[in-house]
């Protein structure tokens, strides 16, 4: 019997915690709606990817601006929102991240602004090359607090990485 018991369980251990759903439970995730705008020389930046990343943890919510620039941060694939706290922002027209809305392989991070060429002053084409500084993403100078009283950040970057903080 003891046999027939053991092989039971153990035919049965490979089913253990296997789900088809996702098993998240977002009601104990203390999210923040969060919203705003990108601009960089005072131009809107569409098909941006926009990080704020907890410096403590390392999670991050995400968004991809839209062609004015507007964006709404996911906390994952499927609920928008961001935790409360300390984040650095990143902002990146090169940048991909699995699970954005609205993202397909073909256009995560072409560069491209809604069927545009996507052209520099001289004609090459801005397909593949990253449009913002590098004090914006990879070396971010950008940090905030996000609270349920600060959900709106418009960030008006700027070239020469004078802006350090969001309006």
């Amino acid at each position: 019997m003891f046999r027939f018991a053991s092989f039971v369980l153990l035919a049965l251990l490979p089913l253990c915690g296997c789900s088809t759903s996702n098993s998240m439970d977002y009601d104990k995730v203390d999210l923040v709606k969060v919203s705003g705008n990108v601009m960089l020389d005072g131009a809107p930046l569409p098909k941006a990817v926009i990080v704020f990343e907890d410096p403590e943890t390392g999670s991050v919510a995400f968004a991809r601006t839209d062609s004015a620039g507007n964006y709404t941060l996911q906390f994952d694939s499927e609920v928008d929102g961001v935790t409360r706290g300390a984040k650095v922002v990143r902002i990146s027209t090169t940048m991909k991240i699995l699970g954005l809305r609205g993202e397909s392989d073909d256009e995560a991070g072409d560069g491209e602004v809604d069927g545009e060429s996507g052209e520099t002053e001289d004609g090459q084409s801005t397909a593949g090359i990253e449009q913002v500084p590098d004090c914006y993403h990879s070396n971010s100078a950008l940090k905030l607090e996000v609270s349920s009283d600060s959900t709106t950040f418009n960030f008006r970057l700027k070239s020469d990485c004078s802006v350090t903080a969001p309006e």
